[in-house]
């Protein structure tokens, strides 16, 4: 329970249709989080077309479950994760959202990895298995790291390499909350209705918002000291919001604390000088993957690299700085509200 109230704190959305009766909404549970999707317009809680729509948005990410668990044994990432070597044909999604992670692993030089599995689990942060490995053990995990192991072949058709584990996790939610989009496009096509999709740690803000002047929807970024409250919102329409922190998922072992966001060139939680990174995009698979690598990179690689490559971005420093890219300011509207708890707008 205190994972799922982390994450739901770790993206707030202040302003939205679900706070008014403009519309109907559903709250489920799925890649290991809490989801919320709501269908917003005018008369959209007593619509049976609005709440058909958002049951069948709830299907769709439900949907995906089998697709990108790699602990469910009946999935693909599982078959794939166990074929030793040998080829392995996959689900469409499945293997889109892996053509996916390779792309944005190119595209960061590997700071977004995902073949991570095996040195996830050897850390075991969020299980009762915690601990810090010795370095041999993560070593050897590392010997099977790098995306460059994995082969796509066509016509779904994946084989990993050098015992190469694929965990999606990093991607997954982005992934699904960009299912969501496409889905309400194809079926919404008169444009009848909005839709705020709140899954887990990602925030889609679909349409125009019908309780507020300008149609934007509000979002809170997360006080990393404290993350029921925010230092920060964007105001965004027809975007996604994506932030991962180190105060997310994590453990402490003789006063340090140990977070999920692991450093592919060392093996160990990032040591970047950054508490947490939020992007904003029109992707949310590429906003999710992007807020990994950025955190691994730090401030002054991740500056550049969304400099060169028009990424929003938001990062927030160990030191209580707050950092904001240049493509921010063209994307939405940034308010900064962190001045009384401590923090400093940096840029």
């Amino acid at each position: 329970m205190k994972r799922i109230a982390a994450l739901l704190a770790a993206l707030l959305c202040l302003s939205g249709c679900s706070d008014s009766g403009n519309a109907c909404s559903t709250d489920f549970f799925a890649m290991d989080t809490f989801m919320s999707i709501a269908v917003c317009g005018e008369g959209a809680e007593d619509s049976e077309a609005a709440q058909e729509l958002a049951a069948e948005l709830e299907q769709r990410v439900n949907a995906l479950e089998p697709a990108l668990s790699r602990t469910r044994e009946d999935s693909d990432l599982y078959r794939l994760n166990h074929a030793e070597g040998a080829v392995c044909t996959v689900a469409e999604d499945t293997y889109a959202a892996i053509a996916d992670a390779v792309e944005y692993a190119k595209l960061t030089g590997g700071a977004f990895d995902p073949t991570m599995a095996a040195l996830s689990d050897l850390w075991g942060i969020n299980t009762e298995d915690a601990r810090v490995p010795s370095q041999n053990e993560i070593e050897q995990a590392l010997s099977s790291v790098g995306y460059e192991n994995i082969e796509l072949l066509g016509d779904g058709r994946v084989r990993l390499l050098n015992g190469a584990q694929l965990d999606l996790g990093g991607i997954g939610k982005g992934f699904a909350t960009d299912a969501v989009q496409a889905a309400w496009e194809q079926r919404d096509r008169s444009g009848t209705w909005s839709v705020l999709a709140r899954l887990g740690g990602n925030v889609g803000a679909f349409g125009e918002n019908p309780d507020r002047d300008g149609g934007n929807w509000v979002v809170g970024i997360a006080d990393p000291d404290n993350s029921a409250d925010y230092l920060a919102t964007v105001a965004v329409k027809d975007l996604s919001v994506v932030t991962s922190g180190d105060y997310e998922r994590y453990f402490e072992q003789d006063g340090k604390r140990y977070h999920h966001i692991f450093d592919p060139a060392t093996g160990y939680p990032a040591e970047s000088g950054l508490c947490s990174v939020t992007v904003i995009d029109e992707s949310s698979t590429r906003a999710d993957a992007l807020t990994t690598a950025l955190f691994v990179m730090g401030l002054e690689e991740g500056m550049a690299f969304c400099a060169e490559n028009q990424v929003a971005a938001v990062f927030i420093t160990a030191d209580r700085q707050v950092y904001t890219t240049q493509r921010v300011g063209e994307l939405c509207t940034f308010s900064f509200l962190g001045e009384e708890k401590g923090y400093t707008y940096a840029q």
